[in-house]
């Protein structure tokens, strides 16, 4: 979705300096005079510069700004649609009460038929966030005829083509903003009507799929009976932008005229969303398997073994979906396929240091999605499996959460699995070859039936949509699928795990790792990445970026280790086990992605090269790191980076996209700006920058989302 960031402002006079461009007007003798005493301090004490808006992002982009705040995910479907809907009507209503009063203020005699209908619009908004769908839907329809009433009381307004009528004047505009009350009226009880039968989707799904002789509807046909409430509703928001969108503001009481223009920007807005979400019910329809069942090929990735797209695929799924439910759900190893295939398919470029011979386990060689995705399907087929449709890779963390909301797991005779001890008695078991070499992983296909009977529970709908909707935000969970429709979808959803296209002048960074020396040691690796840009008096920029990476295995976990295995009868714990469960040697291939066309300067790693991604469209540093438990190393790369700021007699912005790795648990970030004495800050994005003692700018976070990085400079 398009997303503007207001991080610097506009000037007194109300015109914008375009940032995008790189671009501005020339900086008032007064303004410079007051900021050259204090470099990077962010003066606002006497300047004409009020405000600047920084970026007006165009692509459809999936970043995430969160402030660390407490996150409280929207508990269903329908939930998040009457949120994004009533807080729209809520704001809609507002307006145009004030509106109303002050025609009634200028004209004395409008009737109050019009105040009760918009306090019934607003009755029926506060209805639905109880979910009383039968009030709720009753109030709107008495604010409808209200509104009716209203237009006929009103005697100052004409529909015809008098001067009382034109659009142009205050009465045409409150006449307006009635018709289209009336409008919005209808709207919200056409949608309330699609809440409701979308709320019992998940409902439907649980019940079915845990009982498989449950007589329920068909999922489809309960989406398709929401739909059509949905495009009723979309009709009359249509109808009611018509009204609003062409009243002139500019003929309007001033006191009137920026609520109009608050009310228009509302309007479109919330048709926009509608049009957008009834625009995806047919993608949504396919993936629920309408006319034809939907395959899935579900990667299960193990991000303590961490890959580009999450992290080393050990497991696979192959899902069948019809009507909306479960027909088929088998889970496969990976290395049955792989083995069962004798052909030589040739690996990347990079990885053929450590892969002689590519193969379905390793497909996930691109930190972007889709490039990842469409060439583990196509492994898939090349072994003899079967065709997909869509491509879902789940992080083995997210199961963590799941156990959380499911409880323990009782799997067979051998004991539950919970929160706490599936990862280690999962991974000792099947590294282990406990139940047999010929089918280590024998214990998932009795703990996926067991796990599934215990998560697909009515009163846990609400909580697993909640960890669902965080995993995505963090890139633990992603899609794609070979129909251009269904992956429009998700590329508007935030699904994909599509990696950002770098705009004209925008810094970018992402670190990818891929570890290569095959133990799940990456669960107790911590790394620093530290971000440095200096600016020099001329506008050249030079990056230098570290990578701190830590083995924190120690001896506590391996007694914790002990304790938890020798509660289930296991007393052995060979030292090869140990070292492929985590103590062992972390060895990776990291990626340091940057703009394309930069120039490195220098490194303090061996052999560190400079790659083209062509798939990415990015330059990358290349570099090996290995580190024991206990140690520390660190990978320093410095380079040029191909564009300059305009400082000359202007003021310009440096952008930086900063992009977290698929899989990752949040690598620490420490970004600084350094300028030289001449240079100095006027705004900066976003607000928890702070200065060091030396003027420096320092935005310290973490990598669990994506981040975004803006600061406007000039020289004195």
């Amino acid at each position: 979705m398009t997303q503007k960031i207001q991080d610097l402002k506009s000037g007194s006079d109300g015109k914008k300096i375009n940032l995008k461009s790189g671009k501005s007007k020339k900086l008032p003798d007064s303004f410079v005079d007051t900021t050259k005493k204090n470099k990077n301090i962010f003066y606002k004490q006497n300047s004409p510069i009020k405000e600047i808006r920084d970026i007006e992002v165009t692509q459809k982009n999936n970043f995430s700004y969160i402030k660390g705040k407490k996150f409280t995910p929207p508990k269903s479907l329908g939930n998040l649609l009457k949120i994004a809907f009533f807080g729209f009507i809520i704001i809609f209503i507002i307006n145009a009460i004030n509106l109303y009063y002050v025609g009634k203020k200028l004209e004395k005699d409008i009737s109050a038929e019009a105040k009760t209908g918009f306090s019934l619009l607003m009755d029926g908004g506060k209805n639905t966030s109880k979910i009383e769908f039968t009030e709720a839907i009753a109030a709107f329809k008495k604010a409808s005829n209200n509104f009716g009433e209203a237009q006929k009381n009103l005697w100052f307004i004409s529909t015809d083509n008098s001067v009382f009528g034109n659009k142009n004047n205050l009465t045409g505009a409150v006449n307006a903003l009635l018709t289209g009350g009336q409008n919005f009226a209808r709207a919200g009880g056409y949608f309330l009507e699609a809440v409701e039968e979308f709320n019992k989707i998940p409902l439907y799904f649980v019940a079915k799929n845990k009982n498989p002789d449950y007589e329920t509807p068909s999922l489809t046909d309960t989406l398709k009976s929401g739909l059509e409430k949905t495009n009723l509703a979309i009709k009359e928001i249509s109808l009611a932008s018509e009204k609003i969108l062409n009243i002139d503001e500019n003929t309007l009481p001033s006191e009137i005229k920026n609520r109009v223009i608050l009310a228009k920007q509302q309007v479109k807005e919330i048709n926009d969303t509608l049009t957008l979400t009834g625009e995806s019910f047919p993608a949504l329809l396919k993936l629920l398997g309408d006319r034809y069942p939907h395959r899935y090929l579900i990667l299960f990735q193990n991000n303590n073994e961490i890959r580009p797209t999450g992290g080393f695929i050990g497991s696979y799924a192959i899902m069948d979906l019809n009507e909306g439910y479960i027909e088929k759900l088998e889970v496969h190893d990976v290395y049955d396929i792989d083995g069962s295939y004798g052909g030589i398919i040739e690996p990347p470029e990079e990885l053929k240091s450590f892969i002689g011979n590519w193969r379905f386990r390793d497909s996930n060689y691109s930190a972007d999605f889709p490039t990842s995705a469409a060439k583990a399907k196509w492994f898939l087929e090349k072994e003899g499996g079967p065709s997909v449709d869509t491509v879902i890779a789940v992080n083995q963390g997210l199961l963590k959460d799941m156990l959380e909301i499911s409880g323990p797991v009782q799997v067979g005779n051998f004991g539950k699995l919970n929160a706490e001890n599936y990862n280690l008695l999962l991974s000792y078991i099947i590294e282990g070859k406990v139940w047999g070499a010929e089918d280590p992983k024998h214990i998932l296909k009795i703990f996926v039936p067991a796990f599934k009977e215990a998560i697909l529970k009515e009163e846990n709908v609400a909580k697993v949509a909640g960890k669902l909707y965080k995993a995505v935000q963090q890139k633990h969970v992603m899609m794609y699928s070979s129909d251009q429709e269904i992956q429009r979808l998700f590329d508007s959803l935030g699904l994909s795990g599509r990696v950002y296209q770098t705009q004209e002048k925008e810094d970018y960074l992402s670190v990818i790792n891929f570890s290569t020396g095959g133990t799940k040691s990456d669960l107790f690796v911590e790394e620093n990445i530290t971000h440095d840009t200096f600016i020099d008096k001329n506008g050249n920029l030079i990056d230098e970026v570290k990578v701190k990476r830590s083995h924190n295995w120690d001896d506590d976990i391996y007694f914790k280790w002990r304790k938890i295995l020798q509660a289930y009868g296991f007393n052995e714990m060979p030292d090869q086990l140990i070292d492929t469960l985590g103590r062992g040697r972390n060895r990776v291939y990291t990626k340091i992605y940057v703009p394309s066309g930069s120039t490195l300067l220098e490194s303090n790693g061996k052999d560190v090269a400079t790659k083209f991604d062509k798939d990415l469209k990015k330059d990358y540093f290349l570099a090996e790191m290995e580190i024991k438990a206990g140690e520390s190393k660190e990978l320093t790369v410095k380079y040029r980076l191909p564009f300059t700021l305009d400082l000359k007699n202007q003021a310009d912005t440096y952008k930086l996209i900063i992009e977290k790795q698929p899989g990752s648990r949040g690598s620490i970030l420490t970004k600084t700006v350094h300028t030289d004495p001449e240079v100095y800050n006027l705004s900066v994005y976003p607000i928890e920058v702070r200065t060091d003692l030396e003027d420096n700018l320092i935005y310290a976070t973490n990598l669990v989302y994506d981040r975004y990085f803006s600061g406007l400079w000039a020289k004195e």
